[in-house]
Formats: structure tokens, C-alpha cells, sequence
């Protein structure tokens, strides 16, 4: 037999390999009752079975088809089955089929010898011009499937060729094309090769790259460009420069338009349009919780306190038990998307069953990104006045601390999947301006994973201060446990050492888990089932407390609200309580 020669273009359909998805879809469709066709494959299985399958004409049609046209395409089935099979590089396959009739459905099998499959002996793939020595060039050709020895598969040949000119156009060789594209099969002797020939001609330059704004110092924004005039043309450096820019807060609108049709000698002029975002924000909040009960919020953001970039945001929270004032200036730093200085004060006043504090902080931070974690490092001074059962603490600290935060999910208001992780490293000495001595650790995590319908959500929080003089420090830099984000069944900050009389006067050491499985029942709603446990103590030996319930989840338009019924395991304060919080799961 004749070697012949099969041209592929890349919009061609005839080797197109249908995906699994779509497979299923087909095969998905069903006649009244429980009635489906049958269409059995014999001597075939994986990746084959799968594209004949698909390939198959025959596969999408109900019981109910008129047995005329069941016919007609089970004649076709020859040609369909040996151009599905040729796709995946089996080039002499032989089969067998059969076609019945019976109730409740037709039936139809199809045994099939698929033979030696077809590989490339030869595969010679040139790049020519600038993108000859391009790295990403290289990185994509060593990457290939396509490489001599390795199975015919029409899908990975088109891959490459659609990856090659996508490539091109992301590097700015805009001048780029075929001069040869080839695939040869010889199936007498089961072997093929593949001829890959690119001109990409010059890589395009970036001409001018203006930022069309008069808000704020250019010098400001030139540190979120990647890419600058004269540089190679490179579609993802636009892109993070975009990212960059319209993630600093500054702009309402962002959009980068290069000019590919003036594009001269080589060069390529690139317009950013910016809309600088309105100067002044104001925010008011309202929400609940049975820790703190009705909360109030109102905010005040000035966005734009100079061309510098400089910004000033202010909140005020006012509820029964948590109340909080805080002011905080921001400047940008070098690296502006990634680093800030904040120069923040602050007052809250705390009020439970157990405690009473006052606190004013005055603090320094530096907020900036480390591999993937936001990293904070802080110096805070701290006046506090705590009432702790009978006894009254008056403290000022000067406090250094460093913190991390990671949060990842696959939707931010409804994750089926993710995880938060915080941890934070703290402390003062009477040395340094400091009315007490001490170091704490703390971390807290959340993690969400799917399991069925449903989510299965582990909450772990825990912290730990090393102190000569525990009794020193004020309420804020103590531990207490119970309540919603604890453990519920407790009251808020019920839980903890204790004095004579009873008093919880927090501990040393905080240990606090949860496990809850959450299943949808209707709509935006569900159902969960839940498991605590914590406690904070002086001791590691100290016992937990445990508590258990059931709740009810409703997906609002303003974020996941949580009703829950827990039922402790010490009940000589209470026999269950009920919880109501709000707020993302992250």
C-alpha cells in the first residue's frame, strides 16, 4: 500500500477527540420509564472505548428512534469507528457488529480488534527567527507529547500546533506563521512523522507606554510596571501590570489597549486608560451575633489623601459587650501592591459576664506578602485598665509582634473547598517600656472539604504564653474559651481558670476544636451537625469541655448566616443554648 498524506488544519473537526464530559452528556439522554439503548464494545477499553464511543453517531439516539434511522446509522458505524480509532493512532482496526431489536430497547455491539497502533518514528519540529532562542519556545517543544516513539494521537498534534501560534502571539510574534505543517501516516508499516516548520519572524517591542491619569506621581505607579517602553512585547506582563493596577485600590477603572494596528518597525504603542476610584467611601454595617449581640458599624475611607498614594480608613463598632474605635494611615511602600507602613490608634471597651477592659493602642505595622503567606510585623503600645473577677489590672506594654495569613478557597462566599491559617508570635519585656514580661504563640485554622453532598468543615484554634508573673497581664492578653467561634453550648469567654469565687479569670493556654459536617437540604439552605471542643486552663492537664449539636445554614445575599442549638456536656450552667452568628466560613 501507498503512503498517503493526512493534512490536519486547526479548525478541522474530523480527528476532533470529544471530551468525557460530553460523552457522558450524550449517553445521558433516556426514554420513557427506565428503558436504554445498549451499545457494548468488545476488545477495546480506556481512552480507545471511550473516542469510539463518542465518535459514534449511533450513541446519541433514545429508544424511541424510528428503527429506519437506527439502521442507517448503524451502517455508518464502519466509517465513524475506523476515523474515531485513526485519531488515537489505531489504523487498521477490524470489527464485528450486531444489531437486535427486542424490547424494551434496541441493542447494538461492536467487537473490535484495533490492531498495533501507529507511532512516530520521525518528528522534526523548526522554529525560525527570534523566537528560535525564546524560552518559552524551548520549555513548550520539550514539553510535548509529540516526540518520535510516542502513539499517534491527532489531539496532542493539533495541541501543539494551537499552542505554538497562541504562544507567538502572547511573545509579540505577531509576524508569525506556518510554512510547513505535516502529518504523515504509512499504516502498512505502522509508523508516521510529524514535520513542524515556524517562521516567527521579529519579536514586536513596546513602543510608547503611557498612563493616561493626572491623580496621582507617576513615580507612584511606575513600581506596579513589569513592563516598560522598549521592552519585548509580552501579553502576561501587560496582564500582571493590569492585575497590579487595578488591584492598588486607586482606580475605579483600569484597561490597556496597545495598539496593534499603528504597530511600525517593530514597535507596538500601549495606552492605560485609568479612572481614578471616588475620593471618599462610607460604609455602614449591621449585624449580630449571640456573643456580642446587635452590632453596628459605621466606616469612613479617605482613598486618596495625596498623589502619593496615601490612605486613611477608620471604623467604629458598637455593640453591648464589644465596642471599638480605630484609625489607621497607610502608605505605600516600594513594592506598593505587596508592601504598606500603617500608622494606627485605637480604643475598645470589652464588657462580659466575666471581664471589663478598656484599651487604647497606638501601633506601627509593615504589611507585605512572604511566599504566599500576607505577613504583618507590628510594634503596638498598649494601655490597658482590666476588671478580672475582684481584681483590677492596670498595664502598659510595649508590644512587638509578627503575624501570618494564608487563605485559599475555591469560591469566596461558599467554598466547598479551602482553608484559612493564621499564626502570630508576640510579646513585651519590664526591660523595654513594659509593666510585665511575657511571650505568646498562637494559631488558628479552618478547613473545608467536600465529603458526598455535603462539606465537612475542622475548626482548631490554640495558643500558648510563657510568663514569670501570669497575674500581670491585662484581660486582652489572656485566653478564655465558649461561645460561637469556640465552643458553643458556652457562654462567651465562659470558659477558663477560675479564682475563689468562680470568676473565670482566663489561663495560660487555649486549646479549641471543632468538627461539623454541613449538608444541603433545599435552595440556599442547609443542615449541620456539629461536635466542640476546648477549653482554656493553667495546665495541659486541665480537661476539655465538650459540647454537640445541630444547625441551620441560609446563603444570604449579605453572607452565610448560622442558627445553632448546643447542647454542653457540663450543663450546670446552662442545658443547651442556642447560637447566631454571621460571617464568611474563612
Amino acid at each position: 500500500m501507498n503512503p498517503f498524506r493526512i493534512m490536519l488544519l486547526a479548525s478541522s473537526r474530523q480527528w476532533r477527540i470529544l471530551p468525557r464530559s460530553l460523552l457522558w452528556l450524550a449517553l445521558g439522554s433516556s426514554v420513557a420509564g427506565a428503558a436504554e439503548p445498549s451499545i457494548d464494545f468488545t476488545g477495546v477499553s480506556g481512552a480507545l472505548q471511550e473516542n469510539l464511543r463518542a465518535g459514534l453517531s449511533l450513541s446519541t439516539e433514545p429508544c424511541s428512534a424510528p428503527e429506519w434511522r437506527i439502521k442507517r446509522l448503524f451502517r455508518r458505524a464502519d466509517e465513524e469507528l475506523d476515523r474515531a480509532a485513526r485519531a488515537l493512532g489505531y489504523y487498521r482496526i477490524k470489527l464485528e457488529k450486531n444489531l437486535q431489536f427486542k424490547q424494551p430497547c434496541w441493542q447494538a455491539t461492536f467487537n473490535i480488534q484495533p490492531g498495533e497502533p501507529t507511532r512516530l518514528n520521525q518528528v522534526t519540529i523548526r522554529i525560525d527567527g527570534e523566537a528560535q532562542d525564546d524560552a518559552a519556545f524551548i520549555k513548550l517543544l520539550k514539553a510535548t507529547p509529540v516526540r518520535p516513539g510516542s502513539q499517534v494521537h491527532h489531539g496532542d498534534y493539533e495541541t501543539l500546533k494551537g499552542e505554538i501560534e497562541t504562544l507567538a502571539a502572547e511573545h509579540g510574534y505577531f509576524d508569525g506563521r506556518f510554512i510547513r505543517r505535516e502529518l504523515k501516516v504509512e499504516p502498512a508499516t505502522d509508523q508516521a512523522s510529524v514535520i513542524l516548520h515556524y517562521q516567527s519572524g521579529q519579536r514586536y517591542r513596546i513602543g510608547t507606554l503611557v498612563l493616561d491619569q493626572e491623580t496621582y506621581d507617576p513615580e507612584l505607579l511606575a513600581r506596579y510596571l513589569k513592563i516598560n517602553a522598549g521592552d519585548p512585547y509580552d501579553a502576561a506582563a501587560l496582564a500582571t501590570m493590569h492585575r497590579a493596577l487595578a488591584d492598588s485600590g486607586y482606580f475605579e477603572l483600569v484597561s490597556v489597549k496597545p495598539d496593534y494596528q499603528g504597530a511600525v518597525d517593530g514597535r507596538i504603542d500601549v495606552r492605560v486608560e485609568l479612572e481614578p476610584i471616588k475620593r471618599t467611601a462610607y460604609r455602614v454595617g449591621i449585624g449580630a451575633a449571640t456573643d456580642t449581640g446587635p452590632r453596628l458599624s459605621l466606616a469612613y475611607d479617605r482613598r486618596r489623601i495625596n498623589r502619593f498614594g496615601h490612605s486613611l480608613q477608620s471604623k467604629l463598632t458598637l455593640s453591648s459587650v464589644d465596642s471599638s474605635l480605630g484609625v489607621e494611615y497607610l502608605i505605600p511602600m516600594q513594592r506598593p501592591h505587596i508592601d504598606q507602613l500603617s500608622i494606627r490608634g485605637g480604643y475598645r471597651e470589652l464588657d462580659t459576664d466575666t471581664t471589663t477592659s478598656d484599651t487604647a493602642t497606638i501601633g506601627l505595622r509593615t504589611l507585605g506578602m512572604r511566599g504566599g503567606w500576607n505577613e504583618t510585623r507590628y510594634l503596638d503600645w498598649v494601655s490597658e485598665e482590666s476588671i478580672i473577677g475582684d481584681e483590677t489590672t492596670s498595664a502598659t506594654l510595649l508590644v512587638p509582634g509578627v503575624s501570618w495569613a494564608r487563605t485559599t478557597a475555591d469560591h469566596r462566599m461558599q467554598p466547598r473547598q479551602g482553608s484559612r491559617l493564621n499564626l502570630e508570635l508576640r510579646g513585651a519585656h519590664e526591660s523595654l517600656f513594659s509593666d510585665a514580661s511575657f511571650v505568646q504563640l498562637l494559631a488558628a485554622g479552618k478547613w473545608i472539604q467536600p465529603l458526598g453532598k455535603g462539606r465537612l468543615l475542622l475548626r482548631a484554634d490554640t495558643g500558648v504564653t510563657f510568663a514569670s508573673t501570669f497575674t500581670e497581664l491585662p484581660a486582652s492578653y489572656r485566653f478564655f474559651a465558649g461561645g460561637d467561634q469556640s465552643v458553643r453550648g458556652y457562654e462567651y469567654q465562659s470558659l477558663g481558670p477560675q479564682d475563689t469565687d468562680g470568676t473565670v479569670v482566663g489561663g495560660r493556654y487555649l486549646l479549641s476544636t471543632s468538627l461539623e459536617y454541613e449538608y444541603p437540604i433545599q435552595g440556599a439552605w442547609s443542615a449541620a451537625l456539629f461536635v466542640d471542643a476546648g477549653n482554656a486552663f493553667d495546665g495541659w492537664s486541665d480537661g476539655l469541655k465538650r459540647s454537640a449539636g445541630v444547625g441551620l445554614r441560609w446563603r444570604s445575599p449579605v453572607g452565610p448566616i448560622r442558627l445553632d442549638l448546643a447542647i454542653p456536656q457540663d450543663r450546670s450552667q446552662d442545658s443547651f443554648r442556642i447560637h447566631f452568628s454571621m460571617g464568611p466560613d474563612l
